[in-house]
């Protein structure tokens, strides 16, 4: 399955009402159509400073044994049509990120990746992982110089994440990985006009698609939104991007309208998108231990409730809610 052509078909549908009622169709006759996001471990190898790591949050101890990431399998992937090991932390920080790959793949999920800053992952993890059938491997790097890197994501070293994109590509060479690879750029104005050098810099390596993220305020130590110039600047490049992109038969996901804007809540995310971590499995009412998520929504009458919010509450029409969960809140170009 392709989740980017199924970004393409959420953008064709302007209407979150029509959305949500799909939604409900969906899980009515127990089809796939949510994203799990898990985080084995709240925790993180790296200091980045746009993240909240650098400054307003902890690392938690708390950790999911085996036993529990089976439950979770068990109990929440019947309906996903994504997994994505890695969302607020680094997963390969657990012993058993490679596992979740597997359980989901048990479970025919259509979609698994994996989201790290790579640099904890092996050549054998790489080979290790395809077998266990992941899809995409998505890799943070919010610079193309060594300096800027170094600098951005603390802890990293710029000579780890060549080394890896080298294994990457000897291993795709040798056809012993097919995962595809994702490239996570986080942009603010201070590394925005690095993305010009992409190409230069990564031009030689197996990039799928690249994903350019306006910086936003999660509480990290460093925070400059775009304004002014830059947002010139920063559309300047998207631009760019887009044609360059083509040229190589990469999908580029980028915000084209506001680089300034931050997030807003949306009725369709809340039903697509489950946030797993050891301190909170989706909902909190959620006996994920001893029940499926189906028997939770029965249980909670999420069904009743959906359709009053259907037929009953005003629904702003948005083309951006699956993306911002699946491949970032943007523009698949």
């Amino acid at each position: 399955m392709n989740i980017y052509n199924l970004l393409k078909l959420n953008r064709a549908i302007r209407s979150n009402r029509l959305k949500l009622l799909l939604i409900f169709m969906a899980q009515l006759l127990n089809r796939r159509y949510y994203s799990v996001r898990i985080d084995p471990i709240f925790a993180c190898n790296l200091r980045c400073l746009m993240c909240y790591f650098s400054k307003s949050r902890k690392a938690q101890p708390k950790t999911f044994s085996k036993v529990e990431l089976e439950l979770l399998a068990k109990n929440l992937f019947g309906n996903a049509l994504q997994v994505m090991v890695g969302c607020g932390a680094e997963p390969t920080i657990h012993p058993d990120f490679i596992y979740i790959v597997e359980l989901a793949k048990r479970h025919n999920v259509p979609h698994v990746g994996i989201v790290t800053n790579g640099q904890l992952l092996s050549k054998n993890d790489l080979i290790t992982l395809s077998s266990a059938g992941l899809n995409e491997l998505t890799l943070s790097v919010h610079a193309t110089q060594k300096e800027t890197y170094e600098n951005f994501m603390v802890g990293a070293k710029w000579e780890k994440l060549i080394g890896l994109l080298e294994n990457i590509k000897t291993l795709k060479d040798d056809s012993k990985i097919a995962f595809s690879i994702r490239m996570n750029f986080t942009a603010n104005p201070d590394n925005i006009q690095e993305l010009e050098q992409f190409f230069d810099v990564f031009g030689s390596y197996p990039i799928d698609t690249l994903q350019v993220r306006p910086i936003m305020e999660i509480g990290g130590a460093y925070f400059k939104p775009f304004s002014g110039e830059s947002i010139s600047l920063y559309n300047r490049v998207i631009e760019s991007l887009r044609t360059t992109c083509k040229k190589h038969g990469i999908t580029l996901l980028a915000n084209t309208q506001n680089p300034s804007s931050q997030q807003k809540s949306n009725p369709v995310i809340a039903q697509t998108y489950k946030y797993v971590s050891p301190q909170v499995v989706v909902d909190n009412n959620f006996r994920w231990k001893t029940e499926t998520y189906r028997q939770f929504l029965k249980r909670t009458g999420w069904h009743k409730a959906l359709l009053k919010s259907i037929f009953s509450i005003r629904l702003s029409n948005s083309s951006t809610d699956l993306a911002e969960r699946y491949g970032g809140q943007y523009d698949v170009l």
